[in-house]
């Protein structure tokens, strides 16, 4: 059975490793979950929302090539700080997971339900049938998807607005990801755990620090990446007696390179301590991690908007999703 979601499953245990390899079509495909996450789920740790959103991340980390992702006790409580996607965005995930489907078996529409298949569930942040259902009447409005309703069932195909509507989307691969380049001290545990990762998270963002990374390969190349698939780059130049972190420059100055968003920051006492290059720079100056948190979440919803929100604001503005008994929350 799925530890997430207690739906069938394979599963097995590779090795002497204390953890299960897990490939179930409810959580959208193959993971990997440690035996303290897997206490924690069964002890009531994850409510029906926090299992949809932690799939979405499963789904997520599969889809940038991290596969399989590891489920461990830090992953489930980030999750819980991690805010439901918008209505508009979950619909985009059914879209894409209905042209994997139809990319698979060509000329042939793709089963929704009745009942729902775990797929539809999965790729949609969906913890109810009737959640897919009312996902689906809003693609249909939208004229993204054909679909056929029987009494054996629900088929989607993709008309030719959704396949343009899909290239779309594929042009935007920015989500929520945001790369923390900082200095990786004992010292600065409160600051990241209880300031910079809860301020990103108050945003609507995910925090992705590289020393956190699991299965990493060579740490340049891994920063490099990661920082491409960023929306944005926070930046704590926060450094010790020895003087700046040349790592944390490089990152920056890499990112900017790239077209991304810098926010900076840096501890009060350490302000002097700033080389030229970016004193020019506006940076949160802060002295406590609760302040901290306040100041970044501020500076990204100033800069970079607030993810839900926006995604909400944008989605009804462009494809109202209908409202019916037993929808979307």
């Amino acid at each position: 059975m799925c530890p997430i979601w207690g739906t069938p499953a394979g599963v097995v245990q590779p090795g002497n490793r204390l953890a299960l390899l897990v490939q179930s079509p409810r959580a959208g495909g193959d993971y990997e979950i440690t035996e303290t996450a897997i206490a924690m789920i069964e002890g009531g740790a994850l409510d029906e929302r926090a299992k949809a959103k932690l799939t979405t991340m499963l789904i997520d980390r599969r889809h940038e090539g991290e596969d399989p992702s590891i489920v461990d006790s830090i992953m489930l409580e980030e999750v819980k700080n991690v805010p439901l996607l918008a209505d508009k965005e979950r619909a985009e995930y059914l879209l894409r997971y209905i042209a994997d489907q139809e990319s698979s078996s060509p000329g042939l529409a793709v089963r929704i339900g009745y009942p729902i298949v775990p797929g539809a569930l999965a790729h949609s942040e969906s913890w109810t049938d009737s959640q897919v259902k009312t996902l689906v009447f809003y693609m249909e409005g939208a004229q993204w998807v054909k679909v056929v309703r029987t009494l054996d069932g629900m088929t989607c195909s993709l008309t030719s607005d959704g396949h343009v509507h899909l290239d779309a989307m594929r042009e935007e691969p920015k989500g929520r990801q945001v790369f923390v380049a900082m200095w990786f001290d004992s010292g600065m545990t409160d600051a990241y755990e209880h300031g910079i990762a809860p301020g990103i998270q108050d945003a609507g963002f995910i925090p992705v620090r590289i020393d956190e990374k699991k299965n990493a390969n060579r740490i340049d190349d891994d920063i490099i990446n990661e920082i491409k698939k960023s929306r944005f780059v926070v930046a704590d130049m926060t450094h010790g007696a020895h003087g700046a972190r040349g790592s944390v420059y490089y990152e920056a100055g890499f990112a900017l390179g790239h077209g991304l968003e810098v926010i900076y920051c840096c501890r009060q006492d350490c302000m002097e301590g700033l080389v030229f290059d970016t004193r020019q720079y506006h940076h949160i100056v802060w002295e406590t991690p609760v302040e901290l948190r306040r100041k970044l979440a501020e500076r990204i919803r100033a800069r970079i908007g607030s993810l839900d929100k926006a995604l909400v604001a944008k989605g009804s503005q462009e494809n109202p999703l209908p409202r019916r008994p037993g929808g979307l929350p």
